[in-house]
This record gives C-alpha cells, sequence and structure tokens, in this order.
C-alpha cells in the first residue's frame, strides 16, 4: 500500500491515494518537537519518534512511503531500509499543502490560518537560531576572522613604533635612526634600557644578544648622544603596551596554527598557517576556496595587477599571496612563474581533499612540490635570453613616422 509522507513545521502527516490520514506526529503542543526532528534532519539523523512513526506506518501494511522531500526520503531509505521515492510533483502533496487548515480539520485540530502561521514563525525563529550558531562555530570563519584580527594588529604595531621611534627619538636620535630596524625590537630596548645612560656594556649584554660589534657601537653612541634629557615614564609605558601587543599577536598565530591542523590539515601542511589562513580568508571560505581552478588560486590576492594587465597590456602578474610562501619567495625570479602554477595545483588537490573530509595527504603533495621544484631549478639553470625585435622592422617604423611628419 502506498502511503505519502508529509512534513511541516506542525506536524507530519501520512495519508492514503484516497487523502484519507493513516497516521500523524503532532507538533502543536510543544514546538520543541518540531525544532529537534529538522536539526536532526539538518545533520543527517532521524528522531525516534519519527521512526517509531515509520515502523508503525509498516506494520499496518503499508509498504512504499512516497516523499516530496528528498533529503527525509533519502534517510529514510538509508536509516530504516524503507522503500522510497520521490514525487515533488504529486496532487496529494499539493491539495494538503494547499489546504492545510482544512487537512487538520479532519483529525480534529482546529486552527486559524493566523494560528498556524504564528506557529511557524516560532519555530522558523529557532531553526534560523541554531543555522547561525552553527555557522559560527565553523573553523574556516574563525580562521576568516583571526587572520584578519593580525592583519589589523601587525599594522597597529608598525603605527605604535612608528610613533615610538619619533618620540623616544628626542632622547636618543642615533638609536631609532636606522641603527636598529625592527620595531619590536625598539620596543623591548626603550622598555628595558630606557634612558641612554643605561646603554652600557654588562646592561646590552644582559638583556640583548648582539654581536661585539654592535654592542660598542651602541654603547659609542649613546655616550655622545645629542639627544634631550625628557622624561621617559610614559614613553617606557608606551613601549610596555607594544610589546604586550605583538605577545598577543604572537598567541594568537600559534592558536591559528592549531586551528588550520585542524580544519585544513593538508593546505596547512604545503604552505603553512599564516598563507593557508590568508588564502582562505581572500577566497571567503575553505569551500569557496576548494572548488577555485588552480589558475584563480595562483593569482589570488593579485586582482588589481591582473585587471591593469588587462586593461593597459602592463607585465602579467605571475603570482598573488602564494609568494608570501618562502619556496616561491627565495626562488630566482624567473621561475616564480612555473613553481607558482605547480603549487597552486597542489593547493586545489589539498583544499578540496579538506573540505570534503578526506585522508590527510598533505606529506605526500610537499614531496611532489620539493620534486617537481628541483626539477624546474635543474632544467631552467640561466634567466631567458629576451627577444629583442628585428632592425628592418625598427627602421620601417621610423620611415613611416618620417613620412607622417612631412605630411
Amino acid at each position: 500500500m502506498k502511503c505519502y509522507i508529509i512534513d511541516s513545521l506542525i506536524g507530519i502527516y501520512a495519508i492514503d491515494d484516497g487523502g484519507n490520514f493513516l497516521n500523524y506526529i503532532d507538533f502543536l503542543d510543544d514546538i520543541q518537537k518540531s525544532v529537534n526532528f529538522y536539526n536532526s534532519l539538518n545533520s543527517d539523523t532521524l528522531s525516534e519518534e519519527y521512526s517509531d512513526f515509520i515502523n508503525e506506518l509498516r506494520n499496518s501494511g503499508s509498504d512504499e512511503f512516497i516523499f516530496d522531500n528528498k533529503k527525509l526520503q533519502i534517510l529514510t531509505s538509508k536509516e530504516l531500509g524503507s522503500n522510497t521515492s520521490f514525487e515533488s510533483h504529486s496532487l496529494e502533496f499539493k491539495n494538503f499543502r494547499f489546504n492545510l487548515e482544512d487537512q487538520l480539520k479532519g483529525v480534529g485540530i482546529h486552527k486559524t490560518r493566523k494560528e498556524i502561521l504564528s506557529i511557524f514563525k516560532k519555530v522558523e525563529v529557532q531553526l534560523i537560531k541554531k543555522r547561525i550558531s552553527q555557522a559560527g562555530a565553523q573553523g574556516d570563519v574563525e580562521i576568516i576572522q583571526i587572520i584578519e584580527t593580525l592583519d589589523i594588529l601587525k599594522k597597529s604595531i608598525s603605527l605604535f613604533s612608528s610613533r615610538l621611534r619619533e618620540w623616544y627619538g628626542l632622547h636618543f636620535p642615533e638609536l631609532v635612526d636606522k641603527l636598529i630596524e625592527e620595531n619590536v625590537l625598539i620596543a623591548k630596548m626603550v622598555s628595558i634600557l630606557g634612558r641612554r645612560d643605561n646603554f652600557t656594556y654588562d646592561k646590552i649584554t644582559q638583556n640583548f644578544s648582539f654581536k661585539e660589534g654592535r654592542i660598542k657601537t651602541l654603547q659609542n653612541l649613546a655616550s655622545q648622544s645629542m639627544g634631550a634629557d625628557i622624561n621617559l615614564n610614559i614613553i617606557k609605558n608606551y613601549a610596555n603596551q607594544i610589546l604586550s601587543l605583538d605577545e598577543f599577536r604572537q598567541e594568537l598565530e600559534e592558536y591559528l596554527d592549531s586551528l588550520m591542523e585542524q580544519v585544513a590539515p593538508n593546505l596547512y601542511a604545503l604552505v603553512g598557517g599564516l598563507v593557508g589562513a590568508k588564502l582562505i580568508a581572500k577566497a571567503g571560505s575553505l569551500k569557496d576556496l576548494a572548488y577555485m581552478p588552480a589558475s584563480r588560486v595562483q593569482l589570488l590576492g593579485a586582482e588589481k595587477a591582473l585587471y591593469r594587465f588587462l586593461k593597459t597590456g602592463e607585465k602579467r602578474p605571475k603570482h598573488g599571496l602564494i609568494f608570501q610562501w618562502n619556496l616561491i619567495r627565495g626562488s630566482k625570479a624567473y621561475n616564480r612563474g612555473k613553481i607558482s602554477r605547480v603549487i597552486s595545483g597542489k593547493i586545489g588537490i589539498a583544499t578540496k581533499v579538506d573540505f570534503f573530509k578526506g585522508e590527510f595527504i598533505g606529506d605526500t603533495l610537499a614531496k611532489e612540490i620539493e620534486e617537481k621544484i628541483k626539477e624546474i631549478e635543474k632544467k631552467y639553470p640561466k634567466p631567458p635570453t629576451k627577444k629583442s625585435e628585428p632592425k628592418t622592422k625598427i627602421k620601417s617604423n621610423k620611415k613611416q613616422t618620417n613620412k607622417k611628419r612631412r605630411r
């Protein structure tokens, strides 16, 4: 006997060919039942109440179940082993859903259209909240937030350090005038040593691992400095804030690495946490990155250069964000385009495996990349020679321009 299964936010109903009720589950008294049913359905599982509902129908003689909800049909067939089919345009479903208020009266449920819509709204609100919560819990969403926060932190540290150099330069201008390039190191020296009188051989050696020549240079510059004597207390506090931001940056980078290992282990094995996270953030999600062709992954982050090439014919970009990876950045300039193509192809494979929860193949892909890079470097040990235009062509162009001028 055929049985039509009609699911709705206020109940699940089973009818026969003639539209007669065979069984139903009522969600009107407890909307949480409806929320639990659809949440379990979104998680590819069936609630216990629904399983009992189908078994009761089978025991009553129903041997074929017809659905207009594809996912429910697949799960019922898979989990309960029932004979199912999918008919989304069947008249039985349309008649029932378009006349829901009258149909419910057949089982003694007297609800107005306004009351039914009110229950629908309450259930939908609960389901939407759950979906938003699940979306926020996705690893790639958190990765995007972390990498964007890191970008802001790095820019802030650079900006604050620039101001610290100018401010501390009033007291010890020789130190900040290209002698010490690292921003965080400057902040650390200001915080620990402070006044230039403290730039002695013993104190510098005790707190910093500089070479002998640099230590003597610092000591001599401090003793002969032309800087002014100012109150350094507030400047030292300012330097401490920069160091605190840098500590938080390091903490975030460590957490990002651990998160990347969980969410995208193959991508992490290829390009590391920072570059991998930037690729995911630029693409929008791990799914979007997984579905991208290798040619687009290669130029991801170089969109402006690509548009300029298409518009003006300027030099075509060879790579985008992946240039930040050490194996590309450390390679010879004329081989970077070839290496970028290899790496972007492997990134495409890695992200697809990560997104579809496949096995770990990152080590295999990394070895293949290393072998391919060695092959490229062996094949192209020298830069290609630039082709010059024939002289005859140049002369003919000059003749044409001269003729135009005479005219």
